[in-house]
């Protein structure tokens, strides 16, 4: 019997002993169990991370592109043209103040050039260029076949110059392609230090193109009459408000370069009466001459005027513009001038 019991205290001993030893491997495991999870998650978040990093190098590999020849030849680049594919999409993703970017480019010896759009425009600025700092940019602004006024502006930073209510987008957009073309184009670059791809297209002048510019000139001495005739002009009668104008190309005539005209269908800021439209020509400074402006069939004019800084030279409220339109719906605007030849040649040594 003594032994039968110390059997079964021997039995009742080592169950218990193994019971405690479960029990440790049941918490053993348990706390491997949570350990694993935890270095899942780690991993998991650490992958999360990785994944991340690589999309921001990815992107940031893709600004850093630059399109260009890396060559002397980007001296010659001076028109950029930008096609923004799948612009219905981009328009609707877009809010306002939010921008596309283009590629980088290297155009008129210049490195590292960016163009912003923005498609639903901004508090501040529609569209902007930002150029590499230290230079000095004489440059035009487009979108499709609104041109602007050339712009000077002196880059001192990463900050870019354009302009706000740009023009109205919706015409801009080709719908057939669904995508608008936007761009510049450098007229003149002085530096202050040293010196087709993503939709970017460069159009690279030659030299022979920038002479024949400037033979341009001279063939052109002769013409003392330009007509400048806008199609469509009741559309842009409803696209464009008040203080909204036209621009024309930029064009040579009685030897005089770079000469442009400025036209509000309804009228400039300064514009008093209705239904009155304004006209300005816009001449390099120093430039003389004596102009006469016309509008349909009224002319004003002529007067003798010298440009002494970038304001154009005009009348605010030029005449009624309903009745200057012809038939076929477009309205003819121009000037008729005589450049006045400086008669001192100043030398200096």
């Amino acid at each position: 019997t003594r032994a039968r019991a110390r059997m079964v205290a021997d039995e009742a001993a080592l169950a218990a002993d193994l019971g405690q030893k479960v029990e440790k491997l049941q918490e053993a495991l348990r706390e491997q169990g949570e350990q694993h999870r935890a270095e899942i998650g780690k991993a998991t978040e650490d992958l999360r991370d990785l994944r991340k990093l690589v999309a921001d190098l990815e992107a940031q590999t893709a600004r850093n592109f630059v399109v260009g020849h890396g060559s002397g030849a980007d001296f010659f680049t001076r028109r950029v043209e930008w096609t923004i594919t799948g612009f219905s999409a981009k328009l609707r993703e877009k809010a306002k103040g939010e921008s596309l970017w283009s590629p980088k480019f290297r155009a008129a010896g210049l490195d590292g050039l960016h163009l912003e759009f923005f498609p639903q425009g901004r508090e501040k600025t529609v569209f902007d260029g930002f150029c590499t700092s230290g230079a000095k940019v004489r440059y035009r602004l487009w979108v499709g076949n609104f041109l602007r006024a050339p712009d000077e502006d002196e880059y001192t930073g990463r900050i870019g110059h354009g302009h706000s209510n740009f023009c109205p987008v919706a015409p801009e957009i080709n719908r057939e392609t669904d995508s608008i073309v936007v761009g510049v184009d450098l007229l003149e670059v002085r530096m202050q230090a040293d010196p087709t791809s993503g939709g970017v297209r460069l159009v690279s002048t030659s030299l022979e193109a920038l002479v024949a510019r400037e033979v341009q000139v001279v063939q052109n001495r002769s013409v003392e009459r330009v007509v400048w005739k806008i199609p469509r002009i009741s559309q842009h009668l409803k696209q464009l408000p008040k203080g909204a104008s036209m621009w024309s190309q930029l064009f040579t005539a009685a030897g005089i370069r770079e000469i442009l005209l400025e036209f509000y269908p309804n009228g400039s800021t300064n514009t008093t009466k209705e239904g009155f439209c304004a006209f300005y020509i816009r001449c390099p400074e120093g430039v003389s001459i004596i102009v006469t402006l016309f509008v349909g069939n009224t002319k004003k004019g002529p007067i003798k005027t010298t440009f002494d800084s970038v304001t154009g030279k005009g009348l605010p409220d030029f005449c009624a513009i309903q009745p200057e339109i012809g038939p076929d719906n477009s309205i003819e605007v121009g000037i008729e001038l005589q450049n006045q030849p400086s008669r001192l040649l100043q030398l200096e040594s």
